[in-house]
């Protein structure tokens, strides 16, 4: 285990602990079953659908989130290096299971915080509690301005659309694995637009196309590009 002092700067680099002193730190890992886990590279942390009774803590390393469509035919893949938060907006409400399949692609090594111990002992801080309350708001806004974002007008902005709701971050690498038909059928366009698009996208080095393969160096790129455009049909 690494010195306690290393454990403590990583978690004050969470959102969940950032504002807590290093006494506040002291007294939560007491109360705690300190609960770390490794991974090798490769290895599954949890899987979409999982019930989620941990939010997960990654303190060193990096991950890919894979998020699959409803039909199983389009996979939405990111990547994450530590300090990161997993699964504080689904372990509690209606629906609690994990959003993603998450998987090591380093050495990793994770913090495990049980619901148990968040609602018996974590809560009785009132600066986890801020910290925990707004992170939901703010996860909670961001969906809510999607929902009321300007009707897409064109197929670039159904794109752009897409991107938004189902990458957990707005910006970096991305990658879309999936045929074109299951593509243009999530946007609600059709497949020779949705391919004009991407070749559009292609040309101007904003992304790679290969067989069933969208890679996007940078997703922001994109999405000032659809917005410095006029709207058009």
């Amino acid at each position: 285990m690494p010195a306690p002092t290393s454990i403590y700067d990583r978690l004050l680099e969470l959102p969940l602990f950032q504002g807590h002193s290093r006494e506040d730190l002291t007294a939560i890992l007491t109360k705690i079953k300190v609960d770390f886990r490794n991974y090798r590279v490769g290895q599954t942390i949890v899987c979409q659908d999982d019930p989620c009774r941990h939010i997960i803590l990654l303190m060193d390393g990096e991950i890919s989130l894979r998020r699959t469509s409803f039909h199983k035919d389009i996979i939405f893949a990111e990547h994450f290096t530590a300090p990161y938060v997993i699964g504080a907006d689904t372990i509690f409400g209606l629906r609690q299971n994990y959003t993603h399949t998450i998987k090591a692609c380093s050495e990793v090594r994770t913090l495990m915080l049980s619901k148990q111990n968040i609602t018996d002992h974590l809560f009785s801080f009132d600066v986890f509690r801020y910290n925990m309350l707004n992170l939901l708001t703010t996860r909670i806004q961001r969906s809510n301005h999607m929902l009321w974002a300007s009707e897409e007008h064109n197929t670039l902005q159904r794109f752009v659309a897409l991107m938004k709701r189902n990458f957990t971050y707005h910006g970096g690498a991305k990658q879309i694995d999936g045929g074109m038909v299951a593509l243009a059928r999530m946007m609600d366009d059709t497949r020779i637009h949705v391919s004009d698009v991407l070749n559009d996208l292609q040309s101007k080095g904003h992304l790679t196309i290969a067989r069933k393969h969208i890679e996007i160096p940078h997703l922001e790129n994109i999405i000032t590009y659809a917005a410095s455009l006029p709207y058009s049909s």
